[in-house]
């Protein structure tokens, strides 16, 4: 006879356990991180981490996803208070804010080891292809309204957007973030037709 598993209360706790590896491995990076301190951290046994999920790697995964998914409503959020150019310059800041966070560095170093696991990198291949579909719509809202130039065409444009962007995250990780508004500084420049 199987056991009732309270649902609500299933997925508070695997939240719970989520929310400790993410921390974990922003603290430590993955491959420092140990299931015994996401346990530590979750206050629970290794046990019940086990339940839920099979390897630190499935965590992770986990990890990625709920990242996706508030990333995905970051960027609804930003389409709803703005369009163009101003979205995009929202979705600009908001990164530096993310990027500005002292445990970033380690985190994204972190997934070095582990980026060309299948899972992970589709996992980050969705993540990419989210903000390219943002960065694509912004630019062509932009270039509707004049704000934007239209001598390149949106799609080229959003691919530069996303290497500025990609730039400074791989800076930051690398220890040497850009200053506050720089990369917000440097999408208007690109964007914009001298006046």
């Amino acid at each position: 006879m199987s056991r009732f598993v309270d649902p609500q209360k299933y997925a508070l706790r695997r939240a719970s356990i989520v929310t400790a590896a993410s921390t974990e491995f922003a603290v430590h990076g993955f491959s420092r991180a140990t299931t015994a301190g996401i346990c530590r951290a979750a206050g629970i046994s290794s046990g019940t981490f086990f339940h839920y999920f099979p390897t630190k790697l499935e965590v992770l995964l986990a990890v990625l996803e709920d990242g996706l998914d508030e990333l995905r409503a970051r960027l609804a959020r930003i389409e709803e208070l703005a369009s163009g150019l101003a979205a995009l310059l929202s979705y600009a800041a908001s990164s530096e804010a993310e990027m500005s966070d002292a445990s970033y560095p380690v985190f994204v170093s972190g997934l070095a080891g582990v980026e060309a696991d299948p899972a992970v990198a589709a996992a980050l291949a969705a993540e990419a292809e989210l903000v390219a579909g943002f960065l694509t719509r912004q630019v062509e809202n932009g270039q509707r309204s004049g704000e934007i130039d239209s001598s390149v065409p949106a799609p080229q444009l959003a691919t530069w957007v996303a290497w500025l962007l990609d730039g400074a995250a791989q800076a930051t990780a690398a220890g040497h973030a850009p200053l506050k508004s720089q990369v917000q500084e440097a999408i208007r420049t690109l964007l914009t037709v001298p006046r």
